[in-house]
């Protein structure tokens, strides 16, 4: 039987309640976390300015902190050596160990332990007798040394680790004399420098292992010392036996015959002073630092000190006098010559000098963090006089270690005199560009007395104008930049970016090769400027955007977008001066054009985010024109982006609202114009977009709009429209899940339906109702996908429209545009259509209820609340057919819903509508 919808007359005016105030025992906002607290003040935003450091006139009298992030600790000066100091030629390892047929022998002869051979013995019998066993090292095992050439540098490492492992193995089973023995030997294996560029990782894995022999060795006195069983005299047993043990071990490296491995083995043995007296270590320390003296080889004698300042922060931290003798016995050793005339190292493709600035810095560096970290003001200026009276290779390096290592208020102190020494600075060895870059790194942490601070730059300035490499120019103009933006005005900023085009200009086609450090000039010039906003209208600074603007820049390497990140980054509100805007407009054109079939999705969504930033952000004020100018040409440059073509429509559509808002929704025959053409921007730019969810939602936003701006023709334009992506929407190839189209769908159709409601009919409509009427054919015509209920919800969203359409005062209107209610007059051909149409979709919404069986049964609780929602606000229920239509639908509601939505439902929507 056919149920005929009968729509009851709505009165807002009575049904329209007063909110009514009742009281609470919880905020409403109790549990929902405040995350923009956390955030706000944080010294990373974005738009912060940089504080300038104070002048360190104000703290001279301060103690000279030092921020650890400065400073490496051993495992980084570790991994630093090994992994830069390799070679592809041959080595040659010598050892008398780890040979099968030798090392029989040598356990053998070591058979019985010195633990069982000490039994029964006095103090001076052991000693003797261990001494007597120093004296037949060389004899241990069997006098069979053997040297293997041709390795590589895996195999020699490879032959390192099975000492080490034979140390460990030997020292278990109680065979000390051994693990001296293996010490020794590969201590030697530093006596050989070549080649000079794998000695530095050489020295770093003896080292491991004589760390090893050295913490082996410490341990055993540490467990004897523990032992604290008082003897029969009164005193410790323990700590006699210690002190004896580690008396021993210094007797047995004493009787070494070679210096080197004599010395190193007692470095590494300095720590057990500390259970014979903490001031013999410090008197050794000054005594090994004397023997290092006797060591011809500079290198081998640099590193050799670079140990023994290791060990000695760890027995006598402050301890610094070993250190500064050391330094200066360091660069008196290189005045001696570091092998002959005009020898290369050929393997490494370096010449000498520039393999000797690699070699020897890290020891000095070294030798430097530790005084730096532990010496007094007068001792650190010290050094610096002997910056200025050394010469050669060795002022070059100390120059360089000074500025690496000093504390940052020392070198801000001393600049001005450190610039006039690196001028000075004419010996091959580290680059004058380093160790310019190094001082600018300095100041900018903190800057020299404000009146230093104008003579530096200028002084420093001179020498990087003369540096030959445009590269090493780049990156040393980048460093002093920084420190002119933070100290200066935007006019020295602009002065220094003058010299770079300059210098930029002279290299013709080769510019783009330095466009990663023009990116980063650019980008240093925006973060650290005191007044970005005056950056933009400094000649300089736009000459360098529109480097980036030439037909030879790639925009795919990355630098294009480096610069327009950094500008959006960096630039203080909105983009208002058309000059930059035009920039910035190119650059983005060189990015957009930069796509290919290559340019993965992630890639698209990028650049797509962040020109739409750059669009959001311009700013033409009261000049509405100007900037709708401005969307015709981004449309024209984005063309392929769907997300940013999306993003200008809404721009256009909020620029649309923004001149409603200026003439207060009484438009001028000017601005009547104006908003009609951004309502043809709209419609020609939307059909061009791929997704037709997008389109639908367009075209509603830009017919909402229009309409609006009473643009009735552009507005009934785009409801037709939108009326037809319903339809496209359903049968496109987004890639939207089926739930994700049912969902788009739902929520558009209501939407559309809902403004449709205060649309006028167009003129010449007949019958009435015709844009509603036109979306129920689309809908009800529309071949849906199988198994859903996506016609049945769009059904119930039209019912709603419809009944609401029919009432003789619509529930709202649109601004200054009369309404369906106004034009027909409340004719009741409008009511007959409105009861026409629901009276056939609600027969299609029993059907699809009624065939839902089995086991999608249970699919009929939601849209039977639904329909019975509807019913009940609209239809008048003195219609018996109504009423038992509504009555099943509640039947189904408690059958196949929870019986928490229901309640809600009762408590918070339906039960209030039934007490009208």
């Amino acid at each position: 039987m056919l149920v005929v919808w009968k729509v009851a007359a709505r009165q807002w005016g009575l049904e329209k309640k007063p909110l009514i105030s009742k009281p609470t025992t919880s905020h409403p906002l109790q549990g929902v976390k405040d995350r923009t607290l956390k955030h706000a003040g944080s010294p990373h935003d974005k738009r912060s300015r940089p504080v300038v450091q104070p002048g360190v006139e104000d703290i001279q009298g301060a103690e000279m902190t030092i921020s650890d992030s400065r400073y490496n600790t051993w495992e980084q000066y570790r991994a630093f050596i090994l992994s830069n100091f390799t070679t592809t030629g041959t080595l040659t390892f010598t050892s008398s160990f780890l040979q099968p047929s030798d090392s029989g022998v040598v356990k053998t002869q070591t058979a019985v332990t010195e633990r069982h051979r000490a039994q029964g013995m006095s103090g001076s019998e052991r000693i003797r007798a261990r001494l007597e066993q120093m004296d037949t090292l060389d004899e241990i095992s069997g006098g069979v040394v053997r040297e293997v050439g041709g390795l590589t540098q895996e195999e020699f490492t490879h032959r390192l680790f099975g000492l080490k492992q034979e140390l460990n193995e030997a020292w278990q089973s109680d065979q000390r004399i051994k693990a001296l023995k293996i010490g020794i030997q590969c201590v030697k294996l530093l006596s050989l420098s070549a080649p000079e560029h794998f000695y530095p990782s050489k020295f770093i894995l003896v080292m491991e292992i004589l760390d090893t022999l050295a913490f082996l060795v410490y341990q055993r006195l540490k467990q004897k010392y523990q032992d604290d069983s008082p003897s029969v005299s009164g005193g410790s047993t323990g700590k006699q036996e210690a002190q004896e043990t580690a008396r021993n071990w210094f007797y047995k490296v004493a009787s070494i015959r070679e210096l080197l491995p004599r010395l190193y083995l007692e470095a590494a043995l300095l720590p057990c002073y500390s259970v014979i007296d903490m001031q013999e270590g410090e008197l050794a320390l000054s005594r090994i630092s004397r023997m290092i003296r006797g060591i011809g080889d500079p290198l081998m004698a640099a590193y050799a000190r670079m140990y023994l300042c290791r060990m000695g922060i760890e027995v006598a931290p402050t301890l610094t006098q070993y250190i500064s003798e050391s330094i200066e016995d360091f660069l008196h050793a290189l005045k001696q010559g570091l092998w002959p005339e005009g020898e290369a190292d050929m393997n490494m493709g370096e010449d000498k000098d520039a393999l000797a600035a690699r070699l020897f810095s890290p020891p000095l560096e070294w030798m430097m963090q530790c005084l730096a970290t532990r010496a007094p003001h007068h001792v650190l200026q010290s050094i610096l006089r002997q910056c200025e009276s050394g010469e050669g290779l060795g002022q070059n390096l100390l120059v360089g270690a000074v500025l690496t290592m000093f504390p940052h208020h020392f070198i801000a102190l001393q600049a001005l005199p450190l610039t006039h020494l690196i001028a000075g600075c004419s010996y091959p060895g580290k680059k004058q560009h380093e160790l310019l870059s190094v001082l600018g790194s300095c100041v900018n942490q903190v800057a020299p007395p404000q009146q230093q601070q104008l003579p530096l730059l200028n002084a420093v300035w001179k020498l990087i104008t003369r540096i030959p490499e445009t590269k090493d120019y780049l990156s040393t103009a980048g460093v002093w930049l920084e420190f002119t933006a933070k100290n200066f005005t935007s006019v020295e900023v602009n002065t220094l970016l003058g010299d770079v085009l300059k210098h930029v200009g002279t290299e013709g086609s080769h510019e783009q090769v330095h466009y990663p450090a023009l990116l980063a000039l650019v980008s240093t010039a925006l973060t650290n400027s005191t007044d970005s906003h005056a950056l933009f209208s400094m000649n300089n600074f736009l000459g360098l955007l529109n480097v980036f603007q030439r037909d030879s820049v790639s925009a795919g390497d990355g630098v294009t977008r480096g610069v327009v990140e950094a500008l959006l980054a960096h630039h203080p509100g909105d983009f208002t001066d058309p000059t930059l805007v035009q920039h910035l407009l190119t650059l983005c054109g060189a990015l957009h054009d930069s796509i290919n079939a290559l340019t993965t999705d992630d890639e698209r969504r990028q650049l797509s985010q962040l020109i739409i930033s750059f669009i959001r952000q311009v700013n033409f004020g009261r000049d509405f024109e100007q900037h709708l100018d401005f969307y015709v040409n981004s449309r024209a440059a984005f063309s392929n982006l769907d997300p940013v073509l999306v993003s200008l429509v809404q721009c256009v559509c909020r620029l649309a609202m923004a001149t409603w808002s200026v003439m207060h929704g009484q438009h001028s025959g000017k601005t009547a114009a104006f908003v009609r053409a951004c309502a043809a921007y709209c419609f020609i730019t939307i059909p061009s977009l791929t997704s037709s969810a997008a389109r639908l939602r367009l075209y509603l936003l830009s017919g909402a709009v229009a309409l609006l701006n009473n643009c009735l023709g552009q507005g009934d334009a785009c409801m037709k429209a939108a009326i037809r992506e319903v339809v496209e929407v359903d049968g496109s190839q987004d890639t939207e899940t089926a739930g994700q189209v049912a969902e788009i769908l739902r929520l558009s159709v209501a939407n559309l339906a809902s403004t449709l409601i205060a649309t006028p009919d167009p003129p010449d409509a007949s019958p009435p109702l015709y844009l509603l009427r036109g979306l129920t054919n689309a809908v009800r015509s529309n071949t849906w996908q199988k198994d859903t209920d996506i016609q049945v919800l769009l059904s119930i969203s039209l019912l709603h429209a419809l009944s609401a359409a029919s009432q003789d005062n619509l529930p709202y209107h649109i601004h200054s545009v009369e309404g369906n209610d106004s034009l027909y007059g409340g004719d009741i051909q409008v009511q007959q259509e409105a009861e026409q149409l629901c009276t056939t979709l609600l027969q299609d919404i029993l059907s699809h209820i009624q065939g839902l069986t089995g086991i999608h049964e249970k699919r009929c609780g939601p849209l039977a609340l639904g329909l019975f929602w509807c019913i009940v606000t609209w239809c008048d229920l003195r219609q018996p057919q109504m009423m038992n239509v509504a009555s099943l639908m509640w039947s189904l509601v408690l059958k196949h819903n929870r019986r928490e939505v229901v309640v809600s439902y009762l408590q918070f929507g339906l039960w209030n509508d039934l007490q009208v």
